[in-house]
């Protein structure tokens, strides 16, 4: 029945349709639409971003503020990766930024908005499959417990690093982590990490003292300027700044917290846990989510270097 009526819509559309329509008023109609089947706020502005280098596109090279859609050609679609090329983008951010673009000239074309469909004439190249870098979890966590904790903040700063290295978290849900987020187990420290990806992950019981030792009465891992705490949790940025200042002390090159989440999947996989098990400690719910990992495990499985060391 959908197929029958999108059918008719872009065969029929409606004289409110065949009228100019500008970037614009279209960006804000597909937003309006993902917010209303509920995606991430953070799905969202990834969206938006995409679609915001399509508009630079149009004003830079159609040489028009205000562009027919419903006139776009696929000449003018290959254009764009071109674009994209020459602005320097790799090639699974310009697959990213057209198939974003495919899925807003869909909904258009769907809702009479267009009356012809050219998003499947928009070229996308494939999806590289790139071995994820990893360094030894082991020797990473001795560096990072014998980091200074003397003051509030060496506190936070090791414990953050701690939890990364030991879960494999992602950098949104470290802001998300308070004191209730600690349990046991059948006598074992647990993890709990909730939101979108809810689930509990073993944590070793010094993790579970140096997390009890930060007193912190709101979010675990508060975040802070040169004034010192800002009260509320620190932000995914915050994260992201926090690992890449302590990359010489650590002795990484050019660190980041997916690194750490990386090297986790590593180290379990070495524990001897199954695929299931690492999946739901990383919050992946179906094999294809991990299937970037089969080509580094495989090479640990045969004994081989597939990851340079970091």
């Amino acid at each position: 029945m959908r197929r029958q009526y999108d059918s008719h819509m872009r065969q029929n559309p409606s004289k409110s349709a065949r009228k100019t329509s500008d970037f614009a008023s279209a960006l804000r109609s597909f937003i309006g639409y993902l917010e209303g089947t509920e995606k991430a706020l953070h799905t969202i502005r990834n969206y938006r971003s995409d679609l915001l280098s399509f508009e630079e596109f149009l004003k830079k090279g159609l040489g028009s503020r205000r562009v027919a859609l419903s006139k776009l050609t696929q000449a003018d679609l290959e254009r764009y990766h071109g674009y994209l090329k020459t602005r320097g983008f790799k090639t699974n951010t310009r697959r990213r930024k057209l198939l974003t673009l495919r899925r807003l000239l869909r909904y258009l074309s769907r809702r009479g908005k267009i009356g012809i469909d050219v998003s499947e004439q928009l070229p996308a190249p494939a999806k590289l499959e790139r071995i994820p870098r990893t360094f030894q979890t082991s020797s990473l966590l001795e560096k990072v417990v014998a980091l200074p904790a003397e003051t509030p903040l060496e506190a936070r700063n090791r414990a953050l690093l701690w939890v990364l290295a030991e879960t494999g978290c992602r950098v949104s849900e470290v802001g998300l982590l308070r004191n209730d987020c600690l349990s046991e187990q059948a006598g074992s420290p647990q993890l709990r990490f909730d939101g979108k990806f809810s689930r509990t992950v073993p944590i070793s019981s010094a993790l579970q003292s140096a997390l009890r030792e930060l007193k912190a009465s709101g979010p675990l891992f508060a975040g802070h300027n040169r004034y010192g705490s800002l009260g509320g949790a620190i932000s995914s940025r915050g994260v992201e700044l926090l690992v890449k200042s302590f990359g010489l002390r650590l002795g990484l090159e050019d660190p980041t917290p997916r690194i750490f989440r990386h090297s986790a999947v590593l180290e379990w996989h070495r524990a001897g846990l199954d695929q299931e098990e690492i999946q739901r400690r990383l919050g992946l719910r179906t094999a294809y989510s991990f299937r970037i990992y089969a080509p580094l495990l495989k090479g640990k499985a045969e004994g081989g270097a597939s990851v340079p060391p970091t």
